[in-house]
């Protein structure tokens, strides 16, 4: 596990956890009565709040919903986006293939209406929130920790990443998805960055978080997709932030979520080091599985199928449908947005 990051497989066990002592042992600014005891850590009570189950998601009444928004934002004359994609092409009712077509669809939504018209920007927003917890890959959850390699230790996984990175390749019926993906991570950098600048994290590292725990939504929170930003965090980690007061503006969920998950303040941010992040982020539950995570494969040929479809719940033929965060990282490079040197 990364030092100093928050293990989300503990967080899932114990409802609240950490797996350094650098976000919460040792202040002495906090109430004792705030406290928690928990596998010998002093955690904040807040983080042990219940951590909320998803609603079902409809699908007809979502296509619906999707399509009345188009219409509306088409009646009120509001300006295209760059991040179009099939707009107006019928809607699959398949869950899993919903996702691939409707998500770039509610993205491009949100971004033709943040400035002009915050009521549909919302709504937007709120019908992708529903939408990515019906597909976001859930932490490993309960099981013991796992490799595919001997141990976890960076030193002896750095190897494997960097062999893995450099024989991706992104399958073909993705290839058009993640041109989409790429777009939104570049379309969006101005405010990754003034996240970056504060923190001293990669750009890209939090447009590929973004991607995998929001869906690029701008108007739910980075730690897990909840919506509104307006109210604190349900599912874990739940009543984030701590202190939340007006204006709840994206950049500063932002913060605090990479912040609580120790990404803020580190040095190395080489590729080995990266992907190690990622994983260890969602877990190395898919080790013992045999699976390569897709939260930084999926899309590539390192990735078939299997998948935690909840929490500690395994399907073996689940597919995950959103694109690993390695997969964009690597399609960032190729388009000269960023340098892996």
């Amino acid at each position: 596990m990364v030092r100093g990051t928050v293990g989300r497989r503990e967080l899932m066990r114990w409802s609240a956890g950490v797996s350094g002592s650098l976000l919460f042992a040792g202040n002495a600014s906090a109430a004792q009565g705030d406290l928690l005891d928990l596998l010998g850590l002093r955690v904040r009570k807040a983080l042990a709040a219940n951590p909320g189950t998803a609603k079902p998601l409809n699908i007809l009444q979502t296509i619906a919903a999707i399509i009345e928004l188009e219409r509306a934002a088409k009646r009120k004359g509001l300006p295209a986006s760059p991040l179009a994609f099939n707009e107006g092409a019928p809607l699959p009712t398949s869950e899993t293939s919903l996702y691939q077509a409707a998500m770039p669809r509610l993205v491009s939504l949100i971004d033709r209406s943040e400035s002009l018209d915050p009521e549909m920007c919302d709504q937007a927003g709120e019908i992708l929130a529903d939408l990515n917890a019906s597909q976001r890959v859930p932490p490993d959850g309960l099981g013991k920790p796992a490799r595919l390699s001997p141990a976890r230790d960076f030193a002896e996984l750095k190897p494997e990443y960097a062999a893995l990175f450099s024989a991706m390749a992104v399958r073909p019926e993705f290839a058009e998805s993640l041109r989409w993906h790429t777009d939104a991570a570049r379309r969006n950098r101005s405010r990754y960055e003034a996240v970056s600048k504060r923190l001293g994290t990669p750009w890209y590292f939090i447009a590929a978080i973004h991607g995998l725990e929001a869906s690029y939504n701008f108007r739910a929170h980075l730690h897990n997709g909840d919506f509104p930003l307006t109210a604190r965090t349900r599912q874990v980690p739940a009543g984030r932030p701590l202190i939340w007061l007006p204006p709840s503006d994206w950049e500063s969920s932002a913060k605090d979520a990479l912040t609580l998950l120790g990404f803020a303040g580190q040095n190395d941010w080489s590729l080995e080091r990266t992907l190690y992040r990622l994983e260890a982020y969602n877990g190395f539950g898919y080790r013992r599985r045999g699976v390569a995570t897709p939260y930084i494969w999926s899309f590539s040929n390192h990735y078939d199928r299997g998948k935690f479809v909840s929490d500690g719940r395994w399907n073996p033929e689940a597919r995950s449908q959103q694109c690993g965060g390695g997969v964009v990282i690597q399609a960032l490079a190729r388009a000269g947005e960023i340098s892996l040197a």
